[in-house]
């Protein structure tokens, strides 16, 4: 059979497909479409080991070709001659590199990468506190144990509504997984939200005037962490808004900052005029970006890890730069509060002043439910 059998015969086989023929040796041509429309047919070594039935797939045809593949038959023949089950083998190969990282990459490159305005959200939450703990383990051998290894570290850090967010995320890569049979069950399906941050109240955290002066003393954190600060509170903008920005938004002799939809969290476009003190702060600013676009570039712009130079993942400042700052003041006199705060500070602080309703919520960039919210 291994003598008369010729690339024209396979053409011929795979005109009359469907077929499954063996070639010799358990070297088999196999195509299940009807007149193989494609062209194209699968090579399959068939075996027995240990007195069972294995099948392992060498390749397509034409991409491999009919020596090609008896080339590959015969080298896998051998080593099944030494004991070992090439199956199995190549089971075990896929299944190490099937790991929780590589399901997290696999699950935002398809869902989030392309569908979320602020994807580095989702990532940031998958590189700080999913791949660290488990993202090395295989997504066979996750076990709920190891869901509440994840979440249980995210509460302790004090942070329950991360933890919310990533029990909802690491739902969704499972599901990712098990849509695709590469799981059979879901190891996050008994989870709830009591298991994590639990129920999210409204957060009502703002700064009355003696913190905000506390706050100021000891605010020891770098000059251009205490400028973000002081701008966020002075423009009631978003931390990430800020952090971002460009200054071909700004024009300085105008005094006004024009914020795209695209960097608000509701496609709200808005002009924020700039206070006299403001464009100081924005003058300071700009002698520590050196030249960047970014109002805060980020500040290690090559980092070199295992001698091998590596990017930062962002061109502007780490979304974390400002929380982690804040962690590490000596705070213990103030309630514990969130960078976000600093923006419902600004609002009530606006209210105590009598600014009107409608300029204040203008300032935050909401959308007014009234005639005015047109203007």
């Amino acid at each position: 059979m291994t003598r008369v059998v010729t690339d024209k015969t396979l053409r011929a086989w795979l005109r009359a497909a469907p077929i499954d023929r063996g070639i010799g040796d358990g070297l088999t041509f196999l195509a299940t479409v009807i007149g193989a429309a494609s062209g194209k047919a699968s090579w399959i070594l068939r075996y027995r080991f240990q007195g069972k039935q294995r099948d392992e797939a060498l390749g397509r045809y034409p991409d491999i070709s009919l020596k090609e593949a008896r080339e590959l038959a015969r080298k896998h023949r051998g080593r099944i001659q030494q004991g070992i089950d090439i199956a199995a083998e190549r089971r075990a190969a896929a299944r190490q590199q099937d790991t929780v990282a590589t399901l997290a990459q696999a699950w935002y490159e398809r869902h989030i990468a392309s569908t979320y305005k602020h994807p580095e959200v989702v990532l940031r939450v998958i590189r700080r506190h999913i791949d660290p703990v488990i993202g090395m383990l295989n997504i066979e051998d996750v076990r709920p144990m190891h869901i509440d290894n994840v979440l249980t570290r995210i509460v302790e850090a004090d942070a329950p509504t991360i933890a919310n967010d990533a029990l909802r995320y690491l739902f969704r890569m499972f599901h990712f997984a098990l849509k695709r049979k590469w799981i059979e069950t879901n190891p996050v399906s008994g989870f709830e939200l009591s298991d994590a941050g639990g129920t999210e109240a409204p957060r009502q955290r703002w700064l009355n005037q003696a913190e905000l002066g506390a706050f100021a003393k000891a605010m020891n954190f770098g000059r251009e962490n205490e400028l973000a600060v002081w701008l966020l509170l002075a423009l009631c903008v978003r931390k990430m808004e800020l952090l971002a920005a460009k200054w071909s938004e700004f024009d300085l002799e105008k005094g006004v900052w024009s914020l795209h939809p695209s960097r608000t969290k509701k496609n709200h476009p808005i002009d924020i005029p700039l206070a006299p003190q403001v464009l100081r702060w924005l003058e300071e600013v700009k002698v520590f970006s050196c030249g960047s676009e970014y109002l805060f570039p980020a500040r290690r712009r090559v980092r070199v890890r295992q001698g091998t130079p590596r990017r930062n993942r962002f061109d502007h400042v780490c979304p974390d730069t400002l929380n982690v700052a804040l962690r590490r003041l000596p705070l213990a006199d103030i309630e514990h509060f969130t960078v976000h705060d600093m923006r419902r500070t600004a609002r009530t602080h606006m209210a105590a002043l009598g600014v009107d309703r409608f300029v204040a919520e203008r300032a935050l960039n909401h959308k007014v439910r009234d005639v005015e919210g047109g203007v």
